[in-house]
């Protein structure tokens, strides 16, 4: 559940084990998206705005992205999954979706030296994939502590086939910039791992979009 407050704070209520918890995230700021009316917090990370919350928008034609096991609820938490061709439309007006560049500038300012950066697979160093993960609904406790208010989570994906995987355990994001006719660059995080995957991703594959602000 979410409650705004005063226009810059954002609380999510979770269950644990014991007792429901309030989790409390500074935003600096908010946006609507005139398209549907829903709103997003964004925060400022170095020079770039991010918003805080996956896109959750379906235009007309709803069947290249989905509600994660298509319930509308997992839609409400995470957002929903998207193919590549409708990740690039998906970011609200004054937004878009990152390219790989955009991606690498954020990991190059939350501390993965410049040369590891274009590495693929796990980038380690410094620790980033911990800055950007939420601290609530990583199985195992995960590993985010979420310092750069990020708050990445672990939407899971859904594959070419259909099936649905991994929610609680990984978040798969897109990026807009395209390898071959095939695949795109995307980004990867998974609960125990303290860095950010970097791969060549299937565009029929549903993943996760995280709008950057237009500068």
């Amino acid at each position: 559940m979410k409650q705004i407050t005063q226009g810059i704070v954002f609380f999510i209520l979770i269950s644990t084990s014991c007792t429901p918890r309030e989790v409390e995230v500074e935003a600096d700021g908010w946006i609507t998206d005139a398209r549907d009316g829903r709103t997003y917090p964004y925060v400022k990370i170095g020079t770039q705005t991010w918003l805080m919350e996956n896109m959750n928008y379906s235009d007309s034609d709803s069947s290249d992205s989905w509600c994660y096991k298509n319930l509308p609820k997992n839609c409400d938490t995470y957002g929903r999954l998207y193919t590549w061709d409708a990740a690039m439309k998906a970011c609200p007006s004054g937004w878009h979706l990152p390219d790989d560049a955009e991606w690498k500038k954020l990991e190059i300012f939350l501390g993965i030296p410049p040369s590891e950066a274009d590495s693929l697979e796990w980038r380690e160093t410094n620790a980033v994939g911990i800055q950007i993960k939420a601290v609530w609904d990583w199985n195992s406790g995960g590993t985010g502590e979420n310092t750069s208010r990020f708050t990445a989570l672990p939407a899971g994906f859904r594959s070419v086939q259909g099936g649905y995987f991994y929610i609680g355990d990984i978040a798969t994001f897109w990026s807009s910039t395209y390898t071959d006719e095939t695949h795109a660059f995307g980004r990867g995080l998974i609960y125990y791992s303290t860095g950010i995957y970097r791969w060549k991703y299937l565009k029929e594959e549903g993943y996760s979009v995280r709008c950057l602000k237009n500068q």
